[in-house]
């Protein structure tokens, strides 16, 4: 499938909010109750992210394109704030001009969330956008806004967008998406395909990895403890 072809399925862009490759990692700081209608999440924790850490603000956002029609190309930049390999929250942004609404930016959250209140949107002080949410999968509940211009440079502009659900003791939710190095990306040349980034994501990230090596190791510590000696079983 070309990134062509996913731009225009809508919420197949799913596939680009989850952390499998490139995410960006913060600390979880606050639980966050059982979705309303929707199955908790696992763990049942989201959070207000401590600030970022990267070295290069650059490495906070993935960048895929694919040409279209007339020499131009369809693009879409991603990022994904995740903990201890928990998903926290995701914003996607597509810029696709062979599309009648151009620009449309995603932003998803982990299940645990009241489903009425939406998701608000809010760059840095500014006014913050209240935006219903439209879809949940097995892992995050997703809201989806078209924007312009305006708001793409509110973004360059901008330190930080907040995303601000809430649990169902009607407390705030916050996921921070760090707009550092955004400018930098949107507006460079540097990009995957989309067939690189089906590569990429079809290997583990480290992180991943790391999981995956110590679940084995756990899974195998436990198979040496449980097979005790025949003359220790109990009687």
């Amino acid at each position: 499938m070309t990134l062509k072809k996913l731009v225009v399925a809508g919420f197949a862009v799913a596939a680009l909010m989850m952390p499998s490759f490139g995410a960006y990692a913060q600390d979880a700081a606050q639980p966050a109750a059982p979705a309303e209608g929707a199955a908790p999440a696992a763990g049942d924790q989201a959070a207000a992210p401590a600030a970022p850490t990267n070295a290069d603000p650059t490495k906070n956002w993935l960048k895929v394109c694919d040409p279209i029609d007339g020499g131009k190309k369809a693009c879409i930049m991603r990022q994904v704030v995740v903990t201890n390999g928990q998903f926290l929250g995701s914003f996607l942004l597509r810029d696709d001009p062979g599309q009648e609404s151009r620009l449309l930016a995603v932003a998803a959250v982990p299940l645990g969330v009241l489903l009425p209140f939406g998701l608000t949107w809010q760059i840095d002080g500014g006014k913050p956008i209240r935006v219903p949410f439209m879809l949940c999968d097995p892992q995050s509940c997703a809201t989806q806004l078209v924007i312009n211009e305006a708001y793409v440079n509110s973004l360059k502009k901008g330190g930080t967008l907040k995303l601000t659900a809430k649990n169902r003791q009607n407390k705030d939710l916050v996921i921070s998406i760090s707009l550092a190095g955004f400018t930098s990306v949107y507006d460079g040349e540097a990009a995957m395909t989309f067939d690189e980034f089906n590569k990429q994501a079809a290997t583990p990230s480290a992180l991943e990895k790391q999981l995956q090596d110590r679940a084995e190791e756990l899974r195998q510590q436990m198979g040496t403890e449980g097979a005790a000696p025949a003359e220790a079983a109990p009687q």
